[in-house]
């Protein structure tokens, strides 16, 4: 599922070529990043291959944020020790670094993580001084990574910003849901509402939807214990636990947007299709009035809880099984219009049937 995400979702993929595109022009990057990117190691992978194709004589390295000064650390770790002793009090380290030229620090790609929130200005006031101070040689290249929004937004002009949220959308998510409903064994007519009914309730975290795709018809019958299930049982890419917010009712609310965005068409086509193949028979019977009391004299505008007592009084000649169908069509309409979610059993029911245009 993490190459499905990061090479075959478009912007999923146009976000990882970003990284690789700006870093091999020579530019530092400020990346955000949410807590629960899908799949982030597979991100560093992709990224690390990308770069070392692009330009094989740099070397790709990952630095987790020290708790020393930034340019304290990075003097002591890629600076010889005869390098070192050239230091002198006064200028800055960003200053310094930029301006040697026999220090393994150039031709590096430095993809910097694991910051703290208080590091973050320190970090970036170093890589952006280093940048202006480098003269003469291929300098460090910097990804800072960071899982403040609102810093990388907020920060002053200097680095590149590469920010997942204003590149990748709910959109996005769906169409990884789509695509990964594919390859479940769930039948192919529930594979659209699956796909829709993940990405609504778990469309924040990916690597949730990963795996309730993954659980197909367990999640179709019921999603709220599979949720739970995967909370307790599973873990994600990076070893921590899945966290999900909503509660029962929250997620109950959310099922029947789904349905109604889904299923009730398909009770709006069965209602057109019953019409169309009765339509002499109904029109006969108008006007009649429907159930806000109002007349209605076309047979098109006539509701399905009347076309069911017209067909139960023998007005629409239907055999007993068009009649069950009928009947099932207009109880799973009422139970959505009355802010109620149909069971598995009835969107199976409804889904499955091939209507004609």
């Amino acid at each position: 599922m993490d190459k499905l995400w990061w090479n075959h979702i478009t912007k999923a993929h146009k976000f990882m070529k970003d990284i690789v595109r700006t870093a091999v022009e020579g530019k530092s990057i400020l990346l955000s990043l949410p807590e629960n990117v899908p799949w982030r190691n597979t991100l560093v992978e992709l990224v690390e291959d990308q770069l070392k194709l692009e330009n094989p004589k740099n070397s790709f390295e990952i630095i987790s944020g020290p708790e020393e000064e930034a340019g304290l650390y990075l003097l002591n770790r890629f600076c010889s020790e005869e390098r070192r002793t050239s230091y002198r009090y006064g200028m800055t380290y960003a200053s310094f670094l930029g301006q040697c030229e026999d220090t393994v620090l150039n031709d590096r790609y430095i993809w910097v993580t694991d910051v703290p929130e208080s590091k973050y200005d320190e970090w970036l006031n170093f890589i952006m001084e280093y940048s202006k101070s480098v003269t003469n040689k291929t300098p460090a290249i910097f990804i800072l990574e960071i899982h403040k929004e609102s810093f990388a937004q907020n920060a002053k002009k200097g680095l590149k910003k590469i920010i997942f949220s204003q590149n990748i959308g709910a959109y996005d998510k769906f169409a990884f849901c789509a695509l990964a409903a594919t390859e479940n064994n769930c039948k192919d007519y529930l594979r659209p509402y699956l796909a829709e009914l993940v990405s609504t309730l778990c469309r924040e975290d990916v690597e949730l939807c990963a795996e309730c795709v993954h659980m197909g018809n367990q999640f179709l019958e019921d999603p709220i214990p599979v949720i739970h299930h995967i909370q307790e049982e599973k873990y994600r890419s990076d070893g921590k636990s899945y966290e999900f917010s909503k509660t029962d009712e929250e997620i109950k609310k959310l099922i029947w947007e789904t349905q109604l965005k889904h299923v009730f068409p398909a009770i709006e086509k069965y209602r057109s299709y019953f019409i169309k193949k009765y339509y002499d028979v109904i029109g006969s019977a108008l006007p009649i009035s429907n159930s806000y009391g109002e007349l209605v004299d076309k047979p098109e505008d006539v509701e399905i809880g009347t076309l069911l007592y017209l067909a139960g009084n023998g007005t629409i000649p239907v055999n007993p099984n068009e009649y069950s169908e009928l009947e099932q069509y207009r109880n799973s309409r009422n139970k959505l219009a009355h802010l109620n979610i149909l069971e598995s059993h009835a969107v199976d029911f409804i889904l499955k049937r091939q209507i004609p245009n």
